[in-house]
């Protein structure tokens, strides 16, 4: 029996007016799959990017973006008994969290702990698990190191320089000039992106230990140039050009000419190209563990705004504009 659900739909690759909200209909989860009310969906620059088909081995348009939920179990399908309905489970979808309902593999759903505040919830599935992936389980952060994070005001940049603060680091980073006093409430040391002079900056102290770099393309060569001489850099996503609102580039090249600088293994230096998946043996665990530290109040997930899923459009517009710290989410439906 199907189910009547509203759903964003990226018609064609483009601006905003691609962006549609469609009133459908979705049929009972099929075998091994269960279907999940969505409460808060995530919002990040994988649903910019895939609005402007930028996204690395994206589906073709039309598609309902939405990389991660937060929701509460409606309808268990065939060889399904993990949950009870009405249970509220978190997920990375990928696709299709901008909707009322999705039919999800049961083997992807993740149990949210009673009591843990549901947005920041949504935002520990994409943000806080890469970050936490980088941080720990690749860079392997350790006391009295230094970390330079790009956007450190952003989702995954805040949470970076918040779990690398956990390890004993000393955090800088770049951000807008306006979340400069925010950033330094929190310890760490702000930059300009743009003006450079983080680059003599770090390199006057030794250079970074590790490095968390989302923007790419030029930036990754800056950001090696100010490794220390036993450095990690960690390239993931390339955002710069969609920032800088420019013509869409190839990251394929600049992530090639990224995992060469390996080859210099004389150097003492490491890059790694970060790409998280829900596949990842480290993931559920480390979703887990992120769940309890938020429920027990040992992190503070920063929300940067919620919007309702019939403001999708503004939301989009708004990615790089809105001022402050932290995620988006898009609200979908009441707890």
């Amino acid at each position: 029996m199907s189910t009547p659900s509203r759903k964003v739909v990226i018609t064609a690759f483009g601006d905003v007016s691609n962006l549609s909200i469609v009133q459908t209909t979705i049929p009972d989860p099929p075998k091994d799959h269960v279907q999940v009310r969505t409460i808060y969906s995530g919002f990040a620059g994988a649903d910019i990017n895939m609005r402007l088909g930028r996204y690395p081995m994206q589906k073709k348009a039309p598609l309902t973006p939405g990389y991660c939920l937060v929701g509460r179990v409606a309808k268990s399908g065939p060889n399904c008994s993990q949950f009870r309905n009405g249970d509220i489970v978190a997920c990375l979808t990928v696709y299709d969290a901008d909707a009322d309902y999705a039919n999800l593999p049961q083997k992807y759903l993740i149990p949210v702990p009673d009591g843990t505040d549901l947005q920041q919830a949504t935002a520990l599935i994409t943000d806080w698990s890469t970050a936490y992936s980088m941080a720990i389980n690749t860079a392997k952060v350790k006391p009295g190191q230094k970390v330079f994070v790009h956007g450190i005001s952003g989702a995954v940049g805040h949470a970076a320089m918040i779990l690398s603060q956990r390890q004993g680091a000393k955090v800088y980073g770049t951000c807008s000039e306006r979340n400069y006093a925010t950033i330094e409430k929190f310890g760490a040391t702000p930059f300009t992106y743009t003006n450079k002079d983080w680059i003599p900056a770090i390199q006057k102290i030794g250079g970074a230990d590790a490095i968390f770099d989302p923007l790419g393309f030029e930036s990754w060569d800056e950001s090696y140039s100010i490794l220390s001489r036993t450095g990690h850099l960690l390239g993931y996503g390339g955002n710069l050009a969609t920032l800088n609102g420019q013509a869409e580039r190839s990251v394929l090249w600049p992530t090639v000419k990224l995992l060469l600088k390996n080859l210099y293994f004389w150097s003492g230096k490491k890059t790694t190209f970060f790409y998280i998946t829900r596949d990842d043996k480290n993931f559920k665990p480390d979703l887990v563990k992120l769940l309890v530290m938020c429920r027990d109040g040992e992190i503070k997930v920063p929300i940067k705004q919620v919007f309702n899923l019939e403001d999708i459009k503004t939301a989009h517009e708004s990615w790089s504009k809105t001022p402050g710290i932290g995620s988006f989410v898009i609200k979908v439906s009441d707890p």
